[in-house]
């Protein structure tokens, strides 16, 4: 989860104003009390280079600094099998990595400086050569309904 997953990400500067939340189905999400808002996936590789896989610790360590801060109104962590090709090594690899899912509202103007910090730590205290990036709009609820 290095250097191919930068050619499969979205670049941070989209989110300068180019994203504008478009609901697919904006009827159904009106009908359902959804918000437009943005769905945020970030990939996280769990190995190093030098072949280290990162403790659950050291990562729950780097939640609890870096991305709960960012995103106290929650977010989702997905344990996952990650697969890149390795250019300089001619080889695929595969690796356990994580998913982050956090879903935002498009009119939060620190989003872009949150994402940039959590990747650029990520990569530089596990020595990582990138973090995924993918930005969808769309429509989310996370209201309670009445139990029937």
């Amino acid at each position: 989860m290095r250097k191919a997953v930068a050619s499969l990400i979205l670049t941070l500067p989209l989110l300068g104003g180019c994203i504008v939340p478009v609901s697919v189905t904006p009827n159904l999400c009106r009908e359902i009390g959804a918000h437009d808002g943005l769905q945020i996936r970030l990939a996280f590789g769990l190995t190093r280079p030098d072949g280290s896989v990162i403790e659950r610790q050291d990562w729950q360590q780097f939640v609890d600094s870096e991305i709960t801060p960012r995103f106290p109104a929650g977010f989702t962590v997905i344990d996952a099998q990650g697969q890149w090709y390795d250019a300089a090594g001619h080889k695929v690899i595969q690796e356990g990595s994580r998913i982050v899912w956090i879903v935002a509202p498009s009119t939060d103007r620190s989003l872009q400086a949150h994402l940039r910090a959590i990747r650029q730590i990520y990569q530089k205290r596990f020595k990582q050569q990138a973090v995924g990036l993918t930005i969808q709009s769309g429509c989310s609820s996370f209201e309670s309904l009445p139990v029937e």
